[in-house]
C-alpha cells in the first residue's frame, strides 16, 4: 500500500520541484533518497527512518546551543544556526517526503505570505497564521549507555512564565514555494519557534509572535553536539475541503 503511495508522491513531488528547479536554472532540490523496507511498515528514506504504524518519522541530528535566545527549534547548518536549538544534515526536501508519504500536507502558504529577510516585531505582529496538520515532537538521546526520550518543549524554556514551553501540538504547515524555490530547503528551516512560513514546522501557542521570550533550558539539556534523533509523529491530518477557506 504505501509502496503505492510512494510512488504516487514521488512523482507528484518530483515534477513540483523540477519545474521549479527548472524555472531557475538550477538542481531541483527534489528528494534526494531511495526508500526501501526495513522490516513490515517500516522504511528508510536516506537518514529518514518512517514507521506507518505509529505514524512516525525519525531522523538524526544533533544539539546545537545549550544556551541563549531561540528563534528556532530545528535548522540545518546552512539555516540560522546561532539561533536554533536543534540542528540536522537531512535534507527538508526529504523530511517534507517522508511526511507526505505518512499522509500529511499541510496548508501552505502563497508567495504574497514570504517573510521578510529579517524577521522583525513589526513582521511577526501581522504574521499568517499558519494551518496544517497537528504532530508532536520528541527528541531521543543518550545519557551514557541509557537511552532518553523527552517533548522538545521540555528543552526551551519561556522568559513570560520562567517555565519550559507548553507541552501540546505542534503545525505541520508544509513550507512554501517562492519563485521556484522550496523555502524550507532554501533557508535550512526545519521547524520554527516564532512564526515563520518559511519553515516546515510551526508553533500554534502563545508567543509564537515574540523572538525575545525563548531561551535554552539549560538545567534540561545535555551537552552541545550531543547527537539526537528528531521524531516526528502526525496526530491527525486536516485537509481543507473545497468549502472551507
Amino acid at each position: 500500500m504505501l509502496k503505492r503511495k510512494f510512488l504516487h508522491v514521488w512523482l507528484a513531488f518530483a515534477a513540483v520541484l523540477s519545474c521549479a528547479g527548472h524555472a531557475q536554472n538550477d538542481a531541483p532540490p527534489g528528494a534526494s533518497a531511495i526508500m526501501r523496507e526495513v522490516s513490515p511498515g517500516i522504511y528508510e528514506i536516506g537518514q529518514i527512518r518512517l514507521d506507518q504504524k505509529t505514524r512516525t518519522v525519525a531522523f538524526p541530528g544533533y544539539l546545537n546551543m545549550n544556551d541563549g535566545n531561540l528563534e528556532y527549534l530545528l535548522v540545518t547548518e546552512k539555516g540560522n544556526i546561532h539561533e536554533s536549538l536543534l540542528a540536522s544534515d537531512v535534507p527538508p526536501s526529504d523530511v517534507h517526503f517522508a511526511m507526505l508519504l505518512l499522509g500529511a500536507k499541510g496548508s501552505g502558504a502563497t508567495s504574497g505570505d514570504l517573510p521578510p529577510a529579517q524577521i522583525d516585531a513589526k513582521y511577526l505582529k501581522t504574521a499568517p497564521k499558519l494551518k496544517g496538520d497537528t504532530i508532536s515532537l520528541a527528541v531521543r538521546w543518550k545519557a551514557g549507555d541509557v537511552e532518553r526520550t523527552t517533548p522538545v518543549e521540555d528543552w526551551i524554556l519561556n522568559t513570560e512564565t520562567n517555565k519550559p514551553m507548553e507541552r501540546g501540538p505542534w503545525i505541520y504547515n508544509g513550507s512554501m514555494f517562492n519563485q521556484g524555490h522550496f523555502m524550507a530547503q532554501l533557508e535550512g528551516a526545519y521547524a520554527a519557534l516564532v512564526t515563520y512560513p518559511a519553515a516546515l514546522i510551526n508553533s500554534p501557542r502563545k508567543g509564537n509572535d515574540n523572538d525575545q521570550i525563548w531561551l535554552v533550558n539549560t538545567k534540561a539539556v545535555p551537552a552541545v553536539k550531543t547527537p539526537v534523533e528528531i521524531v516526528i509523529t502526525l496526530l491527525s491530518v486536516n485537509h481543507p475541503t473545497p468549502d472551507q477557506p
